[in-house]
């Protein structure tokens, strides 16, 4: 049975689907070229990957892709980080270090073989005109705001745990009891030296949302937040109540 927080996981994966699909993307099956290593998530997102992978026997097959890691860089902050930067309630830091923007491991013929667990990273992006390689995703101003409002609804959901680079993320929880078949098939230090590349996930400070675009963005935010999970909102529990 899946835990609360993983059910809110879906819960908000689901809103932020029903909320997008007036959107007209390019996107198609085996449209891969923004399928890089450079992709951040939460542990509650790894541990998600994980379910599907031990769903379908997949463990060999993970621990081998995961050794397709390139160098990933340090984020230096994590969204709710930088959203807590620019309301003024932190300090700034050194630029993050740049990202791998090699193909992601998970991709076999131009199709994600995580697609059904994918993290919100992955599922949020995308683009009004078909991607070339070397060139940019182009989307709403509005539904990136929208899709980095999400974002820190996750991290402050899976507040306290890893975040950072998925291929550290899934490299660190593989130390993890339930995933030590995949720990078995990995060396020794992996899980030790992708845990050095993560940060842990924050609480929400507040929204990084213009006036112009909160019309847009709230009935979405809204929608979430009011969503029921084993009889209480979301917001409700995030909060704690």
């Amino acid at each position: 049975m899946p835990s609360l927080k993983e059910e809110i996981l879906q819960t908000i994966y689901k809103v932020f689907a029903e909320w997008s699909i007036g959107f007209s993307f390019a996107c198609q099956k085996k449209c891969a070229v923004c399928c890089t290593q450079n992709v951040v998530m939460t542990a509650l997102e790894g541990e998600a990957v994980y379910h599907l992978i031990k769903q379908t026997g997949r463990e060999l097959w993970l621990a081998a892709q995961l050794q397709k890691k390139g160098i990933t860089g340090r984020p230096a902050l994590t969204t709710n980080d930088f959203a807590g930067v620019c309301l003024g309630q932190g300090q700034s830091v050194e630029s993050a270090q740049s990202g791998n923007m090699s193909a992601c491991p998970f991709l076999e013929n131009g199709c994600c073989q995580i697609y059904e667990a994918r993290p919100f990273s992955c599922r949020c992006f995308a683009s009004v005109q078909r991607c070339s390689a070397g060139g940019s995703a182009i989307a709403p101003e509005y539904y990136l705001s929208a899709s980095t409002a999400v974002l820190q609804i996750i991290e402050h959901l899976g507040q306290g745990e890893y975040w950072g680079n998925m291929l550290d993320v899934l490299a660190a929880l593989s130390d993890l009891s339930p995933n030590q078949q995949v720990a078995a098939l990995l060396p020794a230090t992996f899980a030790a030296q992708a845990r050095i590349q993560l940060l842990k996930a924050k609480p929400l400070p507040g929204f990084l949302l213009l006036d112009e675009e909160k019309e847009q963005i709230s009935p979405l935010l809204d929608t979430i937040f009011s969503r029921q999970v084993r009889g209480k909102t979301v917001m409700a529990i995030l909060n704690g109540s």
